[in-house]
C-alpha cells in the first residue's frame, strides 16, 4: 500500500490475483457498510434507510463492476484482480493522508482546522490524492497508457455521479451518502445544539 502510495510500481507486486485476494480486500469496505447499515437502520427505522444500505452497497461495488468492464474492452482482464485488490487496499492510503494533512494543519492553526478554510483544504488534499491514486493504480495494475488511466478514473467518477444523481431524483430530500456515513455523528451535533 505504502510503496504505491508513494508512487512505487513494484508496489502492486505484493498484491495477490486471486478471487480470495480480491475478498479479502473487500472484506473491511462490508465489514464497515454492515456497521454503518445497522446504525442507518437503527437510527431511523424506516424504508429510506433501506434504500441507503443500498446505495451505499452500490457505492462499493459499482467501481468494480465499471473498472472490470473497462478491463475486459482494453484485453486487460487477466490483470484485473490483483489491480482491484491494490485499489481497495491502497484507497485506505487516502485515510491516512488526510490524518497526516489534518495533524499538520492543527499543529500549524487549530482554529484554521476548524475553519471552513481549514475543512476545503483538507477535502481538496484528499480528493486530489485520491484521484491521483486511483489513477496511478490503475496506470501500474492494469498496464495502461496514461490516457487509458484517465478514462477508467473518470467513467468511475462519471458512473458514481450517475448513481448519486439518480438517487437524488428519486428522493430529493435526502442526502444517501453523507447520512449513511454520519448517523451518530449527525445525533451528535443535533444533541450539541440543543
Amino acid at each position: 500500500m505504502l510503496l504505491l502510495g508513494r508512487g512505487r510500481p513494484e508496489g502492486i507486486a505484493y498484491f495477490g490475483n486471486t478471487r480470495d485476494s480480491v475478498l479479502s480486500a473487500l472484506a473491511p469496505r462490508l465489514a464497515l457498510w454492515l456497521v454503518g447499515g445497522g446504525l442507518t437502520i437503527g437510527t431511523a427505522p424506516q424504508a429510506i434507510s433501506g434504500v441507503k444500505v443500498l446505495f451505499a452497497l452500490c457505492l462499493i461495488l459499482l467501481p468494480a463492476i465499471v473498472t472490470h468492464a473497462l478491463a475486459r474492452r482494453w484485453k486487460r482482464e487477466g490483470l484485473w484482480l490483483r489491480y482491484i485488490t491494490a485499489a481497495w487496499w491502497t484507497d485506505w492510503v487516502t485515510l491516512f493522508v488526510g490524518l497526516v494533512v489534518a495533524l499538520l494543519m492543527a499543529l500549524a492553526s487549530p482554529k484554521l482546522l476548524e475553519s471552513g478554510t481549514g475543512a476545503m483544504i483538507l477535502n481538496g488534499v484528499e480528493f486530489g490524492y485520491s484521484l491521483w491514486l486511483t489513477w496511478y493504480v490503475a496506470r501500474v495494475g492494469l498496464l495502461l497508457r496514461r490516457g487509458q488511466a484517465v478514462v477508467l478514473v473518470l467513467a468511475v467518477l462519471g458512473s458514481l455521479g450517475l448513481l448519486s444523481a439518480v438517487v437524488g431524483v428519486l428522493s430529493p430530500n435526502q442526502r444517501a451518502w453523507h447520512e449513511f456515513l454520519y448517523p451518530l455523528l449527525m445525533q451528535q451535533g443535533q444533541g450539541a445544539g440543543h
